[in-house]
Parts: structure tokens; C-alpha cells; sequence
């Protein structure tokens, strides 16, 4: 068996001499960016607070449910009762829409899937002062679903994905610093 040492020797090196420094210069380029908590480290826990502006009812139960879901799961932050929080996070649902997706052939104005969109806003402030420590205008989470046979219920069934992933992006927004 023969070992090729010209990549080592010789052409190989010329390639690593060239390589190393296009290398070094892409990964300077991101020396700006880190990734860590925008949170100041003197709050650790933060109450909750939902407010529903959307014609749709009861949204905001879903929202919090997958809200608390999701803090639990990052575990930066610690969900507590207001006495006892060092923030509030407020998020206000401020839309609620169903875009169709997909439509059948035969009945070509009847949808077969759609998709939900909450959007809302996202408000921390200060549990002592009101102070405002970071806010977000415009966050939103989608969720798509099969039409059946009732829209409600396909409604009912698809509103746990769309409030997971607004969820998601809002505490993903609240705790996390690019």
C-alpha cells in the first residue's frame, strides 16, 4: 500500500497554507455576535400576564398554557405570582387570522387546510419600578390544519401548535441576546 504524502508535502500544504486564512477570516466575521441572555442576572423569576385583543374568545388560554410550557422548558426564568416576580411579561394577542393553504379539486372554493396566525406583543418591565426592559412590537405563531368536517374543532385542535410556537418566539426573544 503506498501513502500519497503530496498532501502533506509539497502541493498538499499549499492548499492548508491557503485554506487556514480564508478560514480564520470567516470565523472573525462573526466576533461581534454572541449568543447569551439579554436579561440583566438579577431577574430570575417573572409573572405572567395575557391580554386578549382579538375577536377570537378564550385564545389567551392556550397562549398562557404554552407560555408557562415553554419557560419551564428553557428554565432561565421561573414563572411566579406577581408578589413575588422580579419582571412581568405581558403579552397582548392582537390578531387572529385563518389563511387558507390548500383547497379541494372538486369544490374548488372549499378549504381543505389552513393556517392559523396569532400575532401579539411582547412587554418586560420591572415587577418593582414598571421600568421597561425589553420590548417586542411584533411576534407571531403559526400553526397549520386539515379542514374535517367542522372548522371549530379544527380550529380547537390547531390552536395548541400556533400558541406553542408564539411561545416559543416569545420567550425566545425575552431571554436570548444575538
Amino acid at each position: 500500500m503506498t501513502v500519497n504524502r503530496g498532501l502533506f508535502y509539497g502541493d498538499g500544504m499549499k492548499w492548508i497554507k491557503l485554506f487556514f486564512p480564508v478560514v480564520m477570516l470567516a470565523l472573525s466575521g462573526c466576533a461581534g455576535y454572541h449568543v447569551g441572555s439579554t436579561l440583566d442576572p438579577s431577574i430570575r423569576s417573572v409573572s405572567l400576564s395575557i391580554v386578549n385583543k382579538t375577536d377570537e374568545p378564550s385564545i389567551e388560554v392556550a397562549v398562557m398554557k404554552a407560555l408557562r410550557a415553554e419557560l419551564q422548558m428553557d428554565g432561565r426564568l421561573e414563572v411566579r405570582p406577581l408578589e413575588e416576580a422580579d419582571a412581568v411579561l405581558t403579552v397582548t394577542l392582537t390578531r387572529f387570522a385563518l389563511q387558507p393553504l390548500a383547497f379541494n379539486r372538486r369544490q374548488g372554493s372549499q378549504a381543505e387546510e389552513y393556517r392559523m396566525t396569532i400575532t401579539a406583543s411582547s412587554l418586560l418591565s420591572d415587577a418593582e419600578s414598571s421600568k421597561v426592559l425589553l420590548e417586542n412590537p411584533v411576534i407571531q405563531g403559526d400553526g397549520e390544519f386539515l379542514f374535517d368536517s367542522d372548522l371549530t374543532t379544527a380550529k380547537r385542535g390547531a390552536l395548541p401548535k400556533a400558541a406553542a410556537d408564539l411561545a416559543r418566539k416569545v420567550v425566545s426573544t425575552t431571554v436570548t441576546a444575538w
